[in-house]
């Protein structure tokens, strides 16, 4: 495992040195403060997060991804580069923590949505987390390691990112990267720290978020922080010092920014994180009875109890129990997608397929191009055996501008039920490359043109996919 994460960073490095041989990039210490250029900032946090990808596996279902990547584009547009992509995940740790690569991949733990008591102090989060990268806070925390040149310190940053979210890839990487020489690692100043408060409160504010919400959570931070002994600090609190004069700052900037009037629908926020909680458990019988006891209590979040426990139900092969704890919320709040996709979860688990495309159709109307629910929806389509409709839904997420490599896994599924094997191994080649495995994605593409005999429109589109991805490699190995 260390050689794989030594040769894997390692190859970063190679690649962003030869990128161009004719331009010589400056040491990020020189007297200029040179950094490197968006897009090289850009090659670091993508092959970080191919990285990752091998390392852990990231939360997969697509109405909490959906939920994450709606929640941190409404911050990135009300931000001070509102046209900046971002890419938001989530790293199925318990940890409370999140983190930002250069280019925009920002992580977020699933502990982190567990402990938010609310959508606004996960939106503070979330949007200090965008200011980090708007503000190339990781970069100007490298550019005084006048001993490293500029491909060297990038593979440093993937290597110490590596250690948030898996610390043992992390520390095998870093020794790999600078041979145990240097201890380095992704440290904030406090001036980064009070910019990123600074422009991420007014991003929070811009979005219609509460800017109470982000001392109120780092408050709470700091006071859970002393019930863990020794080394057991959350990951966000190492990365982020909180101190008690920070939470004053940042409710003395809070106080000069008006509260939101206007009342919106966070239910969503709750629904998902209580979709999270089930996912995570270690103990689902223990979890399911705490939403019982809840549910009889009848609090004031018996919706979110409900859908919690239906949820559970769900995991746990009780299908019919479930539907009838779903019921009631469906007869209150019909129109809520969130529902109505744990219904059809129910439909398509005991076998009514035909019940469950209803649902997807019936909402693709009220909610078009919905990521979440296309998915869903092509699941269904593919086991009743309409690959053709598949495609043409799966096409319109591409359309829309939406790519993954669940996406293109489905479409290389359902062109193969098709029998479109030269597609459906194109598709697949790009599946693999989404997720960093370059190797496999070059295998498929010579797959893809042993099939494509005859077509020569077909072949010279997979001929020129296959050079870009052979010249990436290619790099490596020479490395």
């Amino acid at each position: 495992m260390k050689k794989l994460i030594m040769m894997s960073v390692l190859a970063l490095t190679a690649m962003l040195s030869h990128a161009n041989p004719n331009i010589q990039l400056p040491d990020m210490g020189d007297s200029a403060g040179a950094l490197v250029s968006p897009i090289e900032e850009y090659q670091v946090g993508q092959r970080f997060f191919w990285q990752l990808q091998q390392q852990v596996d990231l939360v997969q279902d697509p109405e909490i991804n959906d939920y994450i990547k709606n929640l941190g584009n409404r911050l990135v547009a009300s931000s001070d580069a509102p046209l900046r992509p971002y890419n938001f995940f989530m790293v199925p740790e318990a940890s409370i923590n999140a983190f930002a690569a250069p280019g925009g991949f920002i992580g977020i733990h699933s502990g982190l949505m567990l402990t938010a008591d609310t959508e606004d102090e996960m939106a503070s989060v979330l949007a200090h987390e965008i200011a980090h990268v708007t503000q190339r806070h990781i970069l100007r925390s490298y550019e005084k390691t006048e001993r490293l040149s500029v491909p060297m310190t990038a593979a440093m940053i993937a290597a110490a990112l590596l250690g948030i979210a898996d610390p043992s890839a992390g520390s095998a990487a870093i020794m790999a990267v600078q041979g145990g020489a240097i201890q380095m690692q992704i440290d904030y100043t406090r001036a980064h720290e009070a910019e990123a408060d600074n422009l991420g409160m007014q991003t929070l504010v811009n979005a219609g978020f509460d800017p109470y919400a982000m001392p109120s959570f780092f408050e709470k931070l700091q006071v859970a922080s002393r019930f863990y002994g020794g080394g057991h600090v959350p990951e966000f609190l190492r990365t982020h010092p909180i101190t008690g004069s920070r939470i004053a700052e940042t409710r003395a900037r809070a106080e000069n920014y008006p509260v939101p009037t206007n009342r919106r629908d966070t239910k969503q926020f709750y629904l998902m994180r209580e979709k999270l909680r089930v996912m995570m458990t270690d103990n689902l019988s223990e979890q399911t009875d705490e939403y019982r006891k809840k549910l009889a209590e009848n609090g004031d979040d018996a919706d979110i109890t409900r859908y919690g426990l239906a949820q559970a139900l769900m995991r746990g092969n009780k299908h019919t129990e479930a539907r009838k704890v779903l019921m009631p919320l469906i007869e209150k709040d019909g129109d809520r997608l969130a529902y109505q996709l744990a219904l059809a979860d129910i439909e398509m688990a005991v076998g009514n397929t035909t019940a469950a495309l209803d649902i997807y159709d019936d909402f693709q109307r009220l909610y078009p191009d919905d990521r979440a629910l296309s998915l869903k929806q092509v699941e269904a389509l593919l086991r009743a055996g309409q690959a053709r409709k598949a495609v043409t839904v799966l096409q319109r997420q591409l359309d829309v501008g939406e790519s993954s490599r669940e996406l293109y896994r489905l479409l290389a599924k359902a062109h193969e039920r098709m029998g479109n094997l030269s597609e459906s191994h194109v598709w697949l080649a790009e599946s693999y490359y989404e997720s960093g495995q370059l190797a496999a994605a070059a295998d498929q593409l010579r797959i893809a043109a042993d099939y494509a005999r005859g077509d020569e429109f077909q072949r010279a589109k997979i001929s020129a996919r296959l050079r870009e991805i052979e010249t990436q490699l290619a790099t490596m190995e020479n490395f």
